[in-house]
């Protein structure tokens, strides 16, 4: 199977997903409240791509982002990897993951990446005290209630320009196949 094809699908749709949600954030600014979408991401191309071309969509997803957001250059792509990687590393034992297994990673990876995100605010910022914790809470109580109907709807539109680009969604990957 020629994977090479289905990276920028992924790539392109992370992207997309990521500068909605910017859009949405901008939107619940006010309320100074945000969410963080980094989870459903990482899911579907971790288990479908092989570990090369897995990097360079999450690459360029990363880098993508990173231009808009206030971070270090390349903290968006290495935090995409790293959850990456996790997958990787726990995808021999996973065997074949269902939908609803998807979500629940995607639910996982958020938590993880939001985790590490919110860690560099508080060292980078020193931002720390009572204010600051509740923001977090609320803000990765938000997010991972989100996180669900957004993986179900990222992985659909995956799936969906996959077909539209007459190609077939490409399986799971078995741990014995790479």
């Amino acid at each position: 199977m020629n994977l090479n094809r289905y990276w920028y699908v992924y790539a392109v749709s992370n992207i997309l997903l990521l500068a909605l949600g910017a859009m949405v954030n901008d939107g619940l600014a006010s309320w100074s409240i945000s969410i963080f979408l980094a989870g459903p991401c990482i899911i579907a191309p971790a288990l479908r791509l092989t570990p090369g071309w897995l990097l360079l969509s999450l690459a360029v997803t990363g880098l993508a982002v990173d231009a808009w957001l206030p971070t270090p250059p390349g903290f968006l792509m290495s935090l995409l990897i790293g959850g990456a990687l996790m997958v990787l590393f726990m995808r021999r034992w996973l065997g074949r993951v269902r939908r609803v297994g998807q979500v629940a990673l995607a639910w996982l990876a958020n938590g993880f990446c939001f985790a590490a995100f919110t860690l560099w605010a508080a060292t980078s910022n020193h931002a720390t005290g009572v204010n600051f914790i509740e923001r977090a809470a609320v803000d990765l109580g938000l997010s991972q209630i989100v996180v669900i109907p957004i993986s179900l709807w990222l992985f659909d539109l995956q799936d969906s320009a996959l077909a539209f680009a007459g190609l077939t969604a490409p399986p799971p990957r078995d741990a014995e196949a790479g």
